[in-house]
């Protein structure tokens, strides 16, 4: 079972095979409320077989449930034969260009309408009436009534021809406009059944190992599948999480799709890293889509060079709040907060080194910037620091640790235009606390060791850092 998830789109992608589709719908509708079921996506992950007389089984599912199903937006399907549309005219910028559409159709039975058999005055003063005909006859019809006509005339949706001595009447299908000049945007719904030869199992080997130039991995989903569904529900600023990640090719499309409409979405990859399955196919994949790489056949693949590619691994930590345990987890959280404010460069901090057992600071030089302190007795050093540098206008994420809620507001209080206060980890647990299930109480001698080891790791704390003269920051641009 293979799923991602658009975290602020609130929809969710499920794939299945036919074994398990039925059960996983019960679930589904369980979990997410049978009211939140959007569609069931079909698509053909093998070929059909050419002998045999049992049925085979081509297909397999794509369940799609909405977090809320009435605040779900869909993109539309951008049309396909976007090229036909190839003339241009005086009304380019407003309208685009326009393709050409012949304005009399031959109608039969009951489709036939007297209204619609009027004669057009041509512009050589002669009468035409539909079918290029000079004279009435039946079964034939304009598409549009004499008023529209008019209008169309009078405001350049009219086309009149003449070739070898015949007119001929067309009427203008602009990209941008409707038949009545109001602005549009020309697309298609989606459809549940996706049957294209590019979306079966055997292209998404093929990808895999045009890029690895041998077999990795088994069954990886083809790119056109994983575009289409991103294509079909994520916006340019998305952030997609698949939490059963196996080549990658969801990264893959979401950096390709990128490259194609300028879009800045973020992916999330998760793996249990079975088999080092991440180290050497996941993550190496898409370093490889980044990087550039050669085909079997010698063909040079050009890098997806506009994107970052981080690699993180997950552990343990206690959720009980002692000093120490707050502390490792304000540390281990700074690559989180990385990808929160989008910036992993690590930087001098107002021209000066800053001891990473202090605090650590990065900025992107783009205007993103982030502080995060994890010893708050150097706040009025790192505050001196920040208050002797010109301020630009653009403000610092500061994270603070803090053993409750206090983001040391008033000591930041000469900065405050500079900066964003958050004290941590209190606003780690808090978002935990939505998540994490609800403790088991206590015996009375956990509790008493907990409140032994506590002290312990506070009387330690006091001994961490001192601030002599070796670690003070100076203005020779020292560490501190």
């Amino acid at each position: 079972m293979r799923s991602l998830y658009f975290l602020r789109g609130g929809v969710i992608f499920i794939s299945i095979d036919d074994n398990e589709q039925a059960p996983l719908k019960l679930l589904c509708d369980e979990i997410f409320g049978s009211n939140n079921f959007i569609t069931n996506l079909l698509w053909q992950s093998t070929p059909g077989s050419n002998t045999g007389k049992a049925i085979k089984t081509v297909t397999e599912y794509v369940l799609m449930y909405a977090k809320q199903k009435e605040k779900l937006n869909i993109n539309s399907k951008p049309v396909d034969d976007i090229k036909k549309y190839k003339f241009k005219d005086e009304h380019l910028e407003f309208r685009g260009p326009y393709v050409t559409n012949k304005l009399d159709r031959r109608m039969t039975g009951s489709h036939y309408s007297e209204a619609l058999n009027y004669p057009i005055d041509m512009p050589d003063g002669t009468l035409l009436y539909p079918g290029c005909l000079t004279e009435k006859q039946d079964h034939w019809n304009w598409r549009w009534s004499r008023q529209k006509v008019e209008w169309g005339v009078a405001n350049d949706f009219i086309l009149f021809e003449k070739k070898k001595g015949k007119w001929a009447i067309y009427f203008k299908q602009y990209l941008k406009v409707d038949n009545n000049d109001i602005a549009i945007e020309r697309s298609l719904p989606y459809q549940n059944l996706v049957l294209e030869d590019a979306m079966n199992a055997a292209r998404g080997t093929r990808e895999v190992m045009d890029i690895f130039s041998e077999k990795k991995f088994d069954y990886p989903k083809p790119l056109a599948l994983i575009s289409f569904i991103l294509n079909m529900a994520s916006k340019q600023n998305s952030t997609i999480l698949d939490f059963f990640a196996g080549s990658g090719t969801t990264l893959h499309a979401t950096m390709q799709l990128n490259a194609e409409d300028g879009g800045h979405r973020k992916c999330i990859l998760v793996t249990n890293n079975e088999n080092n399955i991440c180290e050497k196919v996941t993550y190496e994949r898409n370093k490889r889509v980044i990087q550039g790489y050669t085909t079997p056949k010698g063909e040079e693949v050009e890098g997806l060079h506009n994107n970052t590619l981080r690699y993180y691994r997950t552990n343990f930590l206690s959720r009980d709040k002692s000093v120490k345990n707050m502390r490792q987890l304000v540390r281990l959280a700074t690559d989180m907060l990385c990808i929160k404010n989008d910036v992993y460069t690590e930087a001098e901090f107002c021209g000066k080194k800053i001891n990473p057992n202090i605090a650590r600071y990065f900025d992107n030089g783009q205007g993103n910037r982030m502080l995060v302190i994890y010893e708050e007795r150097a706040i009025q050093l790192l505050v001196q620091l920040m208050a002797q540098t010109e301020d630009d206008g653009i403000k610092t994420m500061v994270y603070v640790f803090s053993p409750g809620a206090d983001p040391y507001t008033d000591d930041f209080e000469d900065v405050a235009e500079c900066v964003k206060l958050c004290a941590l980890p209190s606003a780690i647990y808090e978002a935990y606390k939505r998540v994490l299930p609800k403790r088991k109480p206590k015996f009375l001698d956990e509790a008493l060791q907990e409140m032994k080891t506590q002290a312990e790791a506070e009387a330690n704390m006091q001994q961490t850092l001192d601030f002599g003269e070796d670690n003070k920051m100076n203005e020779e641009g020292g560490e501190a």
